[in-house]
């Protein structure tokens, strides 16, 4: 009877033993994870991203600044050094006529400044942050976004944010990324 007790005791310190490793190795990736973007990785996500060549990078804090030239315009990119999101795009100059302008600011546009953006689009191409067209995505359609991806399709670049609802759907948003214009909602039942 006591060699059974002292068999279970072994067996359940060897398991408990197992369980816990098994824990730190994978707590352990988990802290691993949370590096941040290498300098090289920021510059590739960037010039993949909006398809320009970077000028300039910089790491403050958290955060890198990066300067982008695309068709002749400057853009400052900042961008969360952690998980690689995009904080703002802001147009700050041209390569043509040097005259610096003052940074727009994507994540902070109301009604007048969205039309007044798709007027002069041709002029000032600003693109909205990720967290700006999710924000709008969900005022379209409610649930949780799953995916967010912007793309180009010739001059156009625009957002596709996949948003699963409550019943079990998905929808994809796609939202203009200068005017923040919801453009079509398509369902996948």
């Amino acid at each position: 009877m006591m060699r059974k007790k002292l068999g279970i005791w072994a067996i359940g310190g060897a398991v408990l033993l197992a369980v816990l490793f098994i824990g730190f190795q994978q707590w352990g990736r988990v802290t691993t994870s949370a590096e941040s973007l290498s300098q090289k990785e920021a510059k590739e996500l960037v010039e993949n991203r909006y398809k320009g060549e970077i000028t300039k990078i910089e790491q403050n804090d958290d955060n890198y600044v990066i300067e982008m030239d695309r068709n002749q315009i400057i853009y400052e990119i900042r961008l969360n050094a952690s998980n690689g999101e995009v904080l703002s795009f802001s147009k700050v100059g041209s390569r043509k006529n040097e005259e610096e302008k003052e940074p727009i600011e994507p994540d902070h546009f109301d009604q007048e400044n969205q039309q007044e953006l798709g007027e002069t689009e041709s002029k000032t191409k600003v693109i909205l942050t990720e967290a700006a067209a999710k924000e709008i995505a969900l005022k379209e359609v409610a649930g949780i976004v799953d995916d967010i991806d912007l793309e180009t399709s010739g001059d156009l670049m625009y957002y596709l944010v996949e948003i699963d609802t409550a019943d079990d759907r998905e929808a994809v948003v796609e939202i203009h990324a200068s005017t923040g214009k919801v453009i079509s909602v398509t369902w996948d039942d």
